[in-house]
């Protein structure tokens, strides 16, 4: 396994979120991701070195000397992905505004769908 250079952090509390990191540890063959739950200690780290506000608690994708929200950061998740490179750039041709209010609707009603509200934790 090579050393992962793309941070996933994610809400930890949320099974819709973490069926989405369980989705990309699958095709993830180069092991580039690492997933860290916001809520933890190295996650609250990361979030203050790289000012992503407290009150976001979407996916984030710490990529470099950036980090990434919302629909930026899935992109760029797909992107990374084999096979998902032209679903990543349709996603992109979207203008960021729709992108980020189709992520948020998402967002806002990913405890009602269907998934109980707890979560295995990845194992990397």
């Amino acid at each position: 396994m090579s050393d992962p250079t793309h941070l996933v952090l994610y809400d930890g509390d949320c099974a819709y979120c973490n069926g989405w990191v369980n989705w990309i540890r699958t095709r993830d063959k180069a092991a580039r991701f690492r997933y860290i739950a916001l809520g933890s200690a190295e996650g609250l780290a990361l979030r203050d070195r790289y000012a992503v506000p407290a009150d976001v608690d979407s996916v984030v994708l710490v990529l470099g000397d950036h980090a990434y929200v919302k629909s930026e950061a899935a992109w760029r998740i797909l992107s990374a992905l084999p096979g998902h490179r032209l679903a990543s750039t349709a996603l992109r041709l979207i203008p960021r505004p729709l992108r980020d209010l189709g992520y948020d609707l998402v967002a806002r009603n990913r405890h009602r769908l269907g998934m109980q509200d707890s979560c295995e934790l990845p194992d990397r």
